[in-house]
């Protein structure tokens, strides 16, 4: 738990091809609740370059496994605020998910990074979201705890570097155990910020963001993806 009085230093670990909603979902509840209690945000990178959104563009060039697909130049850009290198002192650090995952060479800087975070009595909250679970499984800081990831990618993510050591709950909208919170894939990460903010800022507060972004939410046991891809 974290001291909800003092400013709450949020951190986003972004690499080219992160999904978009993993980001911008829990962002935009971020935004709203940000209104009412004092947060910081930092977008961390490799560098200061621009980070590709659904598609691997560096230098102009599209690569990764959308690279060659009807349009690999239709992506967005998002300007990170710190290197890895000099993040600053974070409360909770966000995970996503994407395409960009499944580039272990190109993701290895990040899960460098995290594995020092992730053990760092001083994080409060590691937050991952869809995919982004398999960097933390690379880490092998999560072994022993329940965490779920996207049921599309189910079998893929539990074949990372280290995932063998994580209990992974297949039927979960999101998983909570402890300080790690994990969500299935894209949409679900909303819903479990949502559950976030409900933990720290109670249910009233929580309630009051879902009404104004009119999402409908679904809770941590309700999992209908699980069944589509034949999971629990």
């Amino acid at each position: 738990m974290v001291n909800i009085t003092a400013p709450l230093r949020i951190g986003y670990v972004l690499f080219p091809s992160f999904t978009a909603t993993d980001v911008f979902g829990p962002l935009n509840v971020l935004n709203l609740v940000s209104i009412t209690h004092s947060m910081t945000l930092s977008l961390l990178s490799t560098s200061l370059d621009p980070v590709s959104v659904d598609r691997a563009i560096t230098n102009g060039v599209s690569a990764g496994t959308l690279g060659s697909s009807a349009s690999p130049y239709f992506a967005q850009f998002v300007l990170p605020t710190h290197t890895l290198a000099d993040a600053p002192a974070l409360d909770v650090v966000f995970v996503p998910g994407g395409a960009g995952t499944r580039d272990i060479d190109g993701t290895r800087p990040h899960v460098a990074w995290l594995r020092g975070r992730v053990a760092d009595p001083d994080l409060a909250y590691v937050m991952g979201v869809c995919t982004g679970a398999s960097l933390l499984a690379r880490t092998g800081r999560i072994g022993g705890r329940n965490a779920t990831t996207n049921k599309a990618a189910f079998g893929w993510v539990r074949s990372v570097e280290h995932a063998e050591d994580v209990n992974w709950i297949a039927r979960a909208r999101w998983v909570v155990d402890g300080n790690l919170w994990t969500s299935s894939g894209v949409s679900a990460g909303t819903d479990m910020t949502l559950g976030w903010v409900e933990h720290l800022y109670g249910r009233d507060e929580s309630e009051r963001i879902r009404v104004m972004m009119e999402w409908n939410a679904l809770n941590r046991t309700d999992d209908p993806f699980a069944a589509y891809y034949g999971l629990g």
